[in-house]
């Protein structure tokens, strides 16, 4: 699988500029502005609420008459309002094709150009989209569902592409040791809430990944453990018990929210959604929007545990953490990225997380798991699971394109959790030197490609002549420096 890395950075809350940062075909760039604008209104939300809903249109979700004129101009409405267009996912995906990969530019070229080499070498493209830890401050450019990329011929994740988000930020990406056993374990929470209308869940997503993992377990490259007391107190204690024998996956299969809790704590009543300002309850004003998992408490009520709360229950060394639940890779307000679950687990240096951008079926979740699971234990690379997981979520659905992977793994652009046996033909082993001078050429590297995005940015709407002539120095500085960094950092992965 080859790498086609795209840095988005945004210019203001409409335009942004996308670069190639590391690619397989010639570099290439992009000015270009986010879809779904009409004049100075952001139909986003609009946007977000349509693939929102997993069981098909409902008027109530769009009571507005010109929200529902502005859907059937966009190609999302039929005429008469009564539901979704045939062909809305399709619409949704050539708007964001042509937004990201506009008629004429470079990267447009060069994403046909690295098309056509995987092709014709038999390989796949794995497209991975970086977005700076600070964009949402900008924009809300990362909301947007790139996974529905449509080049007006095809779905690009239903041709045998993956794609990849990154977060980048000033932290080095984890690399956290491979394995020659995999061991899993997963949180099934039966926890319902009747006030959230969230119904105590079906047993089907656990037997899914049973009968995924089934032929690893045989074979004995993977080991699944299920915790017996699915609380947050019961999963904090097997994690400080378990000793050596942590588990690198911890799959959470249960409901879960993106909304806002009252802080008061004799309250603590959930909101879902963004738009409440103070508590329905105790008439408290709310905080930001979070994502929350819906674990059980012991008493047979709701416990919302927010993801920092989850986020510091994790130790070093777990690798992967999937997310089956509803809005788990969800995060549309405020000025950070991490205020989703998703976000904020790949901000506490947990490699790489799989979760769902929106809300999702059951049987969905459990076809997706099953084989995830099963290609995942065949030795297979992340990267890859993903895409045979997707598979089984059936493309007429509206459902494939809910999952969403986060992937920040140093040296590991596929995710690869097993190790495999080195030949002669090999890289050597590095030393201790060579590891540390590696780190620092990528944090270095990482940092001068930063630079040259804010620069490049500054460049496309500055119109003074001399500074723009200074900005250009600038790049050819930078391009130069990062040029120097690229080879240094070749010639320490080489030994």
């Amino acid at each position: 699988m080859k790498l086609l890395e795209i840095y988005l950075s945004p210019i203001d809350a409409q335009r942004f500029s996308a670069i190639t940062t590391r690619s397989l075909a010639g570099d290439g760039n992009a000015e270009s502005v986010l879809p779904f604008w009409q004049g100075k209104h952001d139909h986003r939300s609009t946007l977000i609420k349509t693939l929102e809903l997993s069981g098909g249109f409902n008027r109530k979700a769009f009571p507005d008459l010109e929200e529902q004129a502005w859907m059937v101009e966009a190609g999302l409405l039929t005429s008469d309002c009564k539901g979704f267009a045939p062909d809305y996912l399709k619409r949704v995906g050539q708007a964001l094709w042509s937004s990201l990969f506009p008629d004429g530019s470079s990267l447009r070229s060069c994403l046909d150009s690295a098309l056509r080499l995987t092709e014709q070498a038999g390989e796949e493209l794995h497209l991975r989209l970086k977005f700076a830890a600070d964009s949402a401050k900008r924009s809300r450019l990362a909301d947007y569902p790139w996974e529905l990329l449509h080049d007006g011929q095809r779905f690009l994740l239903q041709s045998g592409m993956v794609l990849s988000r990154y977060i980048a930020y000033e932290a080095l990406p984890p690399r956290i040791s491979q394995t020659s056993q995999l061991k899993v374990l997963l949180v099934s929470s039966r926890a319902e809430d009747k006030r959230l209308k969230l119904p105590k869940l079906p047993e089907n997503e656990q037997q899914a990944i049973r009968e995924g993992l089934a032929k690893a377990e045989t074979a004995g490259s993977v080991v699944l453990e299920t915790l017996k007391v699915p609380t947050l107190k019961g999963l904090s204690v097997y994690l400080t018990e378990c000793g050596d024998q942590m588990p690198q996956v911890i799959h959470f299969d249960g409901h879960g929210v993106y909304g806002q809790r009252c802080g008061n704590l004799d309250c603590l009543r959930m909101h879902p959604g963004t738009k409440s300002e103070r508590c329905s309850n105790c008439g408290q004003r709310l905080p930001m929007p979070e994502g929350f998992l819906l674990f059980e408490d012991g008493q047979g009520e709701p416990d919302y545990v927010s993801s920092v709360d989850f986020g510091l229950r994790l130790p070093k060394g777990v690798a992967l953490v999937v997310l089956s639940a509803c809005q788990s890779g969800m995060s549309v307000v405020g000025e950070s990225v991490f205020s989703g679950l998703a976000q904020r687990l790949i901000n506490a240096r947990v490699s790489a997380v799989v979760a769902m951008q929106y809300s999702v079926r059951v049987d969905a979740a459990s076809q997706f798991s099953e084989q995830f699971y099963r290609v995942l234990g065949q030795r297979e690379p992340i990267t890859v699971a993903m895409r045979e997981g997707r598979g089984w979520m059936r493309s007429h659905s509206n459902q494939w394109y809910r999952p969403v992977l986060y992937l920040r793994w140093q040296d590991n652009d596929g995710g690869q959790l097993f190790e495999f046996e080195q030949s002669e033909e090999q890289e050597p082993k590095l030393s201790v030197r060579q590891r540390l001078e590696r780190d620092r050429f990528t944090q270095e590297l990482a940092d001068l490609e930063n630079q040259y995005a804010a620069v490049q940015s500054a460049l496309r709407v500055e119109t003074n002549p001399a500074t723009m002539e200074k900005l250009k120095i600038q790049l050819e500085q930078l391009g130069e420096k990062m040029d120097v960094c690229e080879r240094r950092l070749s010639r320490e992965g080489n030994g």
